[in-house]
């Protein structure tokens, strides 16, 4: 029988340290300035990249993680600010859809933000095993959400429920190869005037319960 692989695409590497914690690692290789790390937790194969913050970023890590390790499904995770005000400190999002909300186009007429859908098998699968998730759109882009008029803004016109700087990026990639992918975010905060001293008391233990969770949950997946 052939053993499950997924490829994870970390943007930080103090968010993946949960997981490297449960890896048994069997290589890691320094490509193009960055480490992937191959390995394997309770009989499933595990590769990992640290992208680094940015669409960009995100995007030039995921093709170099594909292109060296192939996976039945690739993960993006790591934390994010609530948009929604249904969101709490420790939520945890998957994500249906992303929505690249810089990308602003008014030439020559105006267009709306990329949207990138994730497989609607996948979500429904997920759905119906009753796992403790919140399902929906998230927002992406190279932007700190750091007031509340602004995440306001975003909520009233996008409808989401996160925001984060990496999640375009990592679904945008995964789409043009044509691989199954699916993106998680804990909040660790809610996007607003006090989100730097709430992000630096919160970070370590929203990753460290959303690894445990990803974790408990893979054969789901």
């Amino acid at each position: 029988m052939k053993k499950k692989s997924f490829g994870f695409v970390i943007p930080l590497r103090e968010e993946a340290i949960p997981l490297l914690k449960k890896l048994r690692i069997f290589s890691e290789e320094k490509i193009r300035g960055r480490t992937m790390i191959t390995g394997e937790i309770n009989g499933i194969k595990i590769s990992l990249i640290i992208s680094g913050c940015g669409k960009i970023k995100a995007a030039s890590a995921t093709q170099l993680l594909i292109d060296r390790s192939l996976a039945d499904l690739y993960i993006n995770f790591g934390t994010a600010g609530a948009i929604s005000k249904d969101l709490q400190v420790g939520d945890i999002v998957i994500a249906t859809e992303i929505i690249e909300h810089d990308v602003r186009e008014k030439f020559p007429e105006i267009v709306s933000p990329p949207v990138h859908l994730v497989s609607k098998e996948i979500i429904e699968k997920l759905r119906v095993k009753d796992l403790n998730f919140k399902f929906g759109p998230i927002a992406s882009g190279d932007e700190d959400i750091v007031t509340t008029w602004r995440r306001d803004i975003l909520f009233k016109k996008h409808n989401c429920l996160t925001v984060d700087w990496e999640s375009a990026g990592f679904a945008l990639t995964c789409q043009l190869n044509n691989v199954q992918f699916l993106v998680f975010r804990t909040v660790s905060d809610l996007a607003y005037e006090h989100t730097t001293l709430e992000y630096k008391r919160n970070k370590k233990w929203v990753i460290e319960n959303l690894v445990k969770v990803i974790l408990e949950n893979l054969y789901h997946f």
